[in-house]
C-alpha cells in the first residue's frame, strides 16, 4: 500500500521554514542538513514551497543527504519543474537500523 505524504510534507516544511528564519542551526539539526541548507529553506516563498506537494514519500525524518536538500531547494527557487522531478525520483530513502 502506498501513502501520499504530500500535504504533511508541505505543512512540515512551512513550519520548518518559519523556524529556520529564527534558528537555522536548530532546523539544520532537526532535518539532518547543513546550516546553509536551512538558510536556503528560510528564504523559500510559499509558491516555491507549494511544489513540495510533488513529493509523496515522507520528509518527516532527516535525510542526512545534504546534496539532496541543496538540489531540491535550488530547483524550487529556480522553478525548474524538470529538476524538481529528478530530485524527487532520487530522494534517498530513510532506513531505520
Amino acid at each position: 500500500m502506498e501513502f501520499d505524504f504530500s500535504e504533511v510534507n508541505l505543512e512540515y516544511l512551512i513550519q520548518a521554514r518559519d523556524l529556520a528564519k529564527r534558528d537555522p542551526e536548530f532546523v539544520a539539526t532537526m532535518l539532518g542538513m547543513e546550516v546553509e541548507m536551512a538558510s536556503l529553506l528560510a528564504e523559500l516563498k510559499p509558491k516555491e514551497l507549494a511544489r513540495i506537494s510533488l513529493i509523496k514519500q515522507p520528509l518527516l525524518m532527516p535525510r542526512q543527504e545534504p546534496w539532496w536538500w541543496s538540489r531540491l531547494f535550488v530547483a524550487l527557487r529556480e522553478g525548474r519543474a524538470d529538476e524538481i522531478e529528478a530530485v524527487i525520483e532520487h530522494a534517498p530513502l530513510v532506513t531505520v537500523p
